[in-house]
């Protein structure tokens, strides 16, 4: 794949949806504690935070057409 396929993804804090749990423990913990101020980390960091739904839509979006806003 040519180095100009590649592309990264690199969000502050992820919100897990749907019933998504971590493996690790105390990044268990740490979800459980932070899930109740999404909506202000929201509010605080818009571009630094997101939920395993927007990340997983933006991948496929960008896996399927590339990316649109990439300098």
């Amino acid at each position: 794949m040519p180095f100009k396929g590649a592309y990264m993804f690199r969000p502050g804090y992820i919100q897990p949806l749907h019933g998504i749990k971590t493996k690790t423990a105390w990044y268990g913990a740490v979800y459980a504690m932070m899930g109740r101020f999404y909506p202000l980390w929201k509010w605080l960091f818009p571009k630094y935070v997101t939920t395993t739904e927007c990340i997983g839509r933006a991948m496929l979006k960008v896996a399927k057409r590339g990316c649109q806003v990439c300098a």
